[in-house]
């Protein structure tokens, strides 16, 4: 009997030791995946519709991660909002709803004080200072800082393009807004920028831009060349205003502790390719599409308007300073990167 016992002991133990292997080789998921050779998969989330030039930019992105990676990385793309809004799949990226996120770099404000600089109004030049910032020294001390605030990492800033206004009057000085209702994203650069220059900001959803413009609940609203055309704003308003007063750039991000995660070789992969394919089309689709479009809505019966930029800027002195002295030095580097 006794040796009985002693057997099952033995069984009992061993199997015990079998579990608790197991167990440890599943608690290090990337461990594991690594033996057996399974790839790594990372979900990409974004609001565009599979047509917009940054959803095939995407698209891009994770073709090379795959090739570069020979399959051991791979972006699984949800598009069209399908993770959530913009402000649902930043918070996703620290709660593993989503890996990456890819939008409009402003969204990282809600996180970071030194995203406010991504949506100052007038502080580029034209593109080509934009290039400079942003592939330049002064673009990785801003995504280091923004690291240190949040925790989050930016993996490389695409091309989106300059905001236009489109109102229902013409307007070439700052004194032509007073009093006009302009839709502005919900965000404390654009409406205080706004409210400056004497408009009456009105953060709404995008969604109901359109019909507010229709109804006459707003008067405008300002957005990329792009987004204007494809959503037929020239139906509702007549004047469109060459302002071109914020570029922000699209961010492609991921959470800290995700890419802290990722092998050194993978880390490698999915930077390059962040700042390769996708990052080249969407600046060339923007730079082709500005003219079409452009020229598009005049066909459609807009009137292009050339404001007093000059008078807009001047408008905004001290702006910076006074509203947002935290990130005054960034935007010293910036405007002097030109």
């Amino acid at each position: 009997m006794k040796k009985w016992l002693s057997s099952s002991a033995a069984i009992i133990m061993a199997g015990a030791l079998l579990v608790g292997c197991s167990s440890e080789k599943s608690s290090s998921g990337g461990e594991a995946k690594a033996k057996s050779g399974e790839a790594t998969v990372l979900k990409l989330g974004h609001v565009w519709p599979e047509s917009e030039i940054h959803a095939k930019a995407a698209e891009e992105f994770a073709k090379e991660v795959e090739e570069k990676s020979a399959g051991k990385l791979k972006i699984e793309i949800f598009g069209d909002g399908t993770l959530g809004d913009d402000k649902d799949l930043l918070e996703g990226l620290k709660v593993g709803t989503a890996d990456i996120w890819a939008g409009g770099a402003g969204v990282l404000s809600s996180a970071s004080e030194t995203a406010n600089i991504f949506t100052v109004p007038f502080m580029f030049e034209n593109q080509d200072h934009f290039n400079k910032v942003f592939d330049g020294e002064v673009g990785k001390d801003i995504s280091d800082k923004i690291l240190e605030e949040s925790q989050y990492k930016v993996l490389s800033y695409w091309t989106r393009g300059a905001r236009w206004l489109t109102v229902n009057k013409e307007v070439k000085t700052p004194e032509d807004l007073k009093g006009l209702k302009v839709r502005v994203p919900d965000s404390p650069m654009f409406v205080k920028s706004f409210e400056q220059l004497g408009a009456s900001p009105t953060p709404m959803a995008f969604g109901e831009v359109f019909t507010s413009m229709q109804q006459g609940v707003i008067d405008g609203q300002e957005n990329p060349l792009s987004l204007i055309y494809n959503s037929k704003f020239n139906e509702v308003v007549d004047y469109l205003v060459k302002t071109e007063h914020v570029r922000e750039p699209i961010a492609v991000v991921i959470s800290g502790s995700k890419f802290d995660s990722l092998s050194p070789e993978l880390q490698k992969v999915l930077e390059d390719a962040a700042n390769g394919e996708g990052k080249t089309f969407a600046a060339d689709e923007v730079e082709k599409g500005d003219s079409t479009y452009l020229k598009g809505l005049e066909e459609a019966g807009m009137k292009v308007v050339e404001p007093d930029l000059g008078a807009f800027q001047k408008k905004l002195d001290g702006f910076i300073e006074k509203e947002f002295p935290g990130i005054t030095e960034f935007y010293e580097k910036v405007r002097a990167a030109k």
